[in-house]
């Protein structure tokens, strides 16, 4: 095997592991922040190496929260803190929906938040 054969494939066979290895971390990345389509994104990062891991990071980080009270990352739709017992939201009294501390009016049946 002559010097550039080697080069060839060393280099192909890094380019696998990167491509197989996004494809593994962004699914297993994927299934421990609890995203429903876990596999999908994991077969997405298969088509396209670098702009699927960035398309993925960008939308997954996007819809993220921390607790005030402690930094923890929290998942979606929590009204108290798992790690602390802080409050994070508030459950609207005329659908049940959950808000953010710092709204007025539930997004989903427009009411005006009342405190009971």
């Amino acid at each position: 095997m002559s010097l550039g054969e080697l080069a060839v494939f060393s280099g192909s066979f890094i380019i696998l592991l990167f491509w197989l290895g996004q494809s593994l971390w962004v699914y297993l990345d994927a299934r421990n922040r609890n995203e429903r389509f876990a596999l999908g994104w994991a077969i997405l990062a298969l088509f396209s190496v670098p702009v699927s891991l960035i398309v993925y990071i960008l939308i997954t980080r996007g819809r993220e929260e921390k607790c005030k009270a402690c930094g923890s990352l929290l998942e979606r739709g929590l009204t108290i803190c798992t790690n602390c017992g802080a409050d994070v939201g508030k459950i609207c009294g005329s659908c049940g929906g959950i808000m953010k501390e710092s709204w007025n009016y539930c997004p989903k049946c427009k009411n005006k938040y009342q405190d009971n």
